[in-house]
């Protein structure tokens, strides 16, 4: 039987990855959120103005305005902050992806632990012209990426280049 070792490793030698330059996603997913968002508002607003019709206890109905006004304000004002946060690199051995505002989070997946890739656009994306990337991982859900706001060709492109070190980790 071998002797068995686990030497420890230098942590001066392990890469930096707050030093990568990430590539920022387009303005336009602004757009397809802030969309969205009104979207959302205007439903909202059409039910609280179905109560205010029924004559609903009106200290109640306006309290419930002023929550609702407060909470899209905020969300609003996440999405202007959050834009500016995203963002994505691809390395010789993974890929990363970094979003947040208040709370930053950065992923960084293997291409050895990559089972699928694939993008996807919805009918906003396509009036917007952008597209997501999806990177599904054999780590389960809590470790696949979602990269939006992608021009299409900028997320096909990425694709076939994750799809080739996949296959390349493979051999």
């Amino acid at each position: 039987m071998e002797n068995f070792t686990n030497t420890p490793i230098e942590l001066t030698s392990l890469p930096d990855y707050e030093k990568v330059d990430f590539q920022p996603i387009s303005r336009k997913y602004l757009v397809k959120v802030l969309l969205s968002t009104m979207f959302f508002l205007v439903a909202i607003l059409i039910g609280w103005g179905f109560l205010f019709y029924l004559n609903w206890n009106s200290t109640y109905i306006f309290g419930i305005l002023f929550l609702i006004l407060t909470w899209f304000v905020f969300a609003f004002w996440n999405v202007f902050k959050l834009q500016n946060n995203y963002g994505f690199a691809l390395r010789e051995k993974d890929i990363l992806y970094r979003r947040g505002f208040l709370v930053n989070k950065i992923t960084v997946v293997p291409f050895n632990r990559v089972q699928h890739v694939s993008t996807t656009r919805g009918i906003l994306d396509k009036k917007l012209g952008i597209a997501t990337l999806k990177i599904f991982t054999a780590g389960g859900s809590g470790s696949d990426i979602n990269i939006p706001g992608l021009k299409p060709d900028l997320a096909l492109r990425l694709k076939e280049a994750v799809s080739k070190k996949v296959s390349a980790d493979a051999r």
